[in-house]
């Protein structure tokens, strides 16, 4: 569930349940996901939320991906790891772990102050419970425990140990080789040195309840941050974790400036949204950055982006070309020797059959100036300053493209001019595949906490994703039409005719026809991904040149297939309400989230 669904839409929902029915839900969900063959896939798909290699830390002979990590604040019970930990976690804390089950109260949630409650002492996960879940997930995993006794049989499943008795230390330490780090909550006022053997402190993020039991949350942060920098003050090399309401990436840019080592979220996934530890991430780059030695530039032929840029332009160059034809003679000579009749001929076995083509082909060719338009914004602009997003969205994109030239073989019809320029732009995305993507180096700070733009943004988000979605579905749904059946009612209807009336008037007719179609099928399929991806995958504050890229290459892609209907006139409604639904999407998304992309005079990534 990433931000912009679960702000949006499932936030709403969950909160309207009882916390533990929320839990529930949520958790076993996304831990059934996770289990599906295509799973993990799609978790990664939907969030492209893996930290930056830049971001690895090593700590007690381990390496952490990112020093962000999950507390135990949020899945006590071990029942969504796989999932989680491909949020952007550097590792991930469970339990506490107990010998056997203790019976404690409900946790409750607490929206006002951004809270959860918890008994005192917070329910357990048992041990015999624990261990069939302690999976792998490819992130160190700490095991908060209760019970010392628990070390020996929990040891070949997880990475380090946070115990809370501190008094149970020796015996710990004479059960395992792994780390052991000591607990203490973000308001204890203990002052004793760390016992021998310790290998740090987890400082945890609750405090206690006016009411009784104890808080997670908000209302821990300022005690915890106090409790990390008492603790840095005595000991300048001393590892420590800390959580304690990091709801914002500059709580967590504060808990590391006050010293801790690595910090844990929680309760920020409920309140503030599952890409906080994305957004966080971000904040964490650009400050790891501001160091870095500019690279030795290199020659563009060397780069992806040269070739990229270079198979945009052709494909911008060809589809007005296409457009310009399809705008007046509509058929080429090639087209006309291969059905053996000339462009007035082809009137008069149905007077309306050139302008159902031109329909064809300028909205084919729109979309494809849509395509173009697209990877040159996105070359010059992503993965010129080697955003990977970018690139892969190109890659996706345009291989999908390349592949729907196959749809319409089936048909007995090969274009020469289309398989000449398709060969042509092929050359380019290979030579784009095999060359060098460099590094990039975020320019604009990330903002430190969440806004009226960027909640706004997040609709704007949602409505662009459906929309890319939409394009997806409308060029499966046209090649499958194309290599199938080739004619809707609505163009039957608009030509006066019948399939088996065309059929008949010529043999060759309905596979150029077919032609047109498959292929506008198969380009929307690439316009889909092209328009889809960088929404899911590169949608930050600052990236106006991706705003603008995506208004004009859309607007003219619609433009062009509202505009050849309107000229030809075919003008059923049922035929044009997927493309007057597409470009409300596309504006309406734009429109909301203008402030958030467009909200910097520099770019960003």
């Amino acid at each position: 569930m990433p931000d912009w669904f679960y702000r949006t839409v499932t936030q709403p929902l969950l909160f309207r349940l009882p916390a533990v029915a929320a839990r529930d839900f949520t958790l076993g969900f996304m831990g059934r996901l996770a289990r599906l063959p295509f799973g993990p896939a799609m978790i990664d798909f939907l969030g492209h939320m893996r930290a930056d290699p830049r971001l690895r830390r090593s700590f007690l002979g381990l390496d952490f991906p990112t020093s962000v990590g999950l507390g135990p604040g949020l899945d006590g019970r071990a029942e969504a790891l796989p999932a989680l930990a491909r949020f952007g976690f550097g590792f991930l804390e469970v339990g506490p772990i107990t010998a056997g089950p203790i019976p404690t109260a409900a946790p409750l949630r607490l929206e006002t102050p951004e809270a959860i409650w918890s008994p005192d002492p917070p329910p357990g996960l048992a041990l015999a419970e624990a261990l069939p879940r302690l999976s792998r997930c490819g992130l160190p995993l700490i095991a908060r425990i209760r019970d010392a006794s628990c070390v020996e049989a929990l040891s070949p499943h997880v990475d380090v140990f946070a115990l809370e008795d501190w008094d149970q230390i020796e015996m710990a330490l004479a059960r395992t080789s792994r780390p052991i780090l000591l607990c203490v909550p973000a308001d204890s006022d203990v002052e004793t040195e760390l016992p021998a053997g310790a290998s740090g402190l987890l400082v945890d993020g609750s405090v206690a309840a006016p009411d009784g039991g104890r808080r997670i949350g908000l209302p821990a942060r300022e005690a915890a941050l106090a409790q990390v920098r008492r603790w840095r003050q005595r000991h300048e090399n001393l590892f420590i974790v800390a959580s304690g309401g990091i709801h914002e990436p500059e709580d967590a840019l504060a808990m590391r400036a006050a010293g801790a080592d690595l910090v844990e979220i929680d309760s920020g996934v409920i309140y503030t949204g599952p890409g906080l530890p994305k957004r966080i991430n971000d904040a964490l780059l650009f400050e790891s950055t501001r160091t870095e030695t500019a690279p030795k530039p290199e020659r563009a032929p060397e780069r992806t982006w040269f070739w990229t840029m270079l198979m945009g332009a052709g494909m911008l160059f060809g589809s007005l070309l296409a457009l310009a034809i399809a705008l007046t003679r509509v058929v080429l000579p090639y087209d006309e020797a291969f059905v053996g009749l000339y462009a007035h001929q082809l009137t008069e076995i149905n007077p309306r059959l050139l302008a159902f083509m031109a329909h064809d082909r300028v909205s084919l060719a729109g979309t494809m100036v849509a395509i173009g338009a697209m990877y040159l914004g996105l070359s010059l602009h992503g993965v010129r300053r080697g955003l990977h997003w970018a690139q892969q969205s190109i890659f996706i994109s345009a291989f999908t493209g390349f592949a729907s030239f196959f749809l319409f073989l089936g048909f007995g019809y090969l274009d020469t001019f289309h398989a000449f320029v398709t060969a042509i732009l092929f050359q380019f995305l290979l030579l784009a595949f095999h060359s060098r993507l460099g590094t990039w180096t975020p320019d604009v700070a990330p903002p430190p906490r969440g806004d009226r733009a960027w909640r706004r943004g997040l609709w704007g988000q949602l409505l662009l994703v459906i929309h890319g979605f939409g394009l997806l579905g409308a060029g499966a749904t046209i090649s499958a039409i194309g290599i199938t059946g080739v004619f809707v009612k609505e163009d039957l209807d608009f030509m006066h005719t019948t399939a088996e009336a065309l059929t008949s008037a010529h043999a060759r007719l309905v596979p150029l026809v077919a032609h047109d179609r498959a292929t506008l099928g198969g380009m929307l399929l690439a316009s889909g991904w092209v328009f889809l991806l960088p929404v899911l995958w590169g949608f930050r504050n600052g990236s106006a040149w991706l705003w603008w890229t995506m208004l004009v290459a859309g607007s003219s892609a619609y433009a062009a297939a509202l505009g050849i209907h309107l000229d030809v006139g075919y003008m059923s409604l049922v035929h044009l309400l997927p493309a007057f639904g597409g470009l409300a999407l596309l504006l309406l998304g734009l429109g909301l989230s203008y402030s958030w992309l467009c909200g910097s005079d520099r770019p960003n990534g």
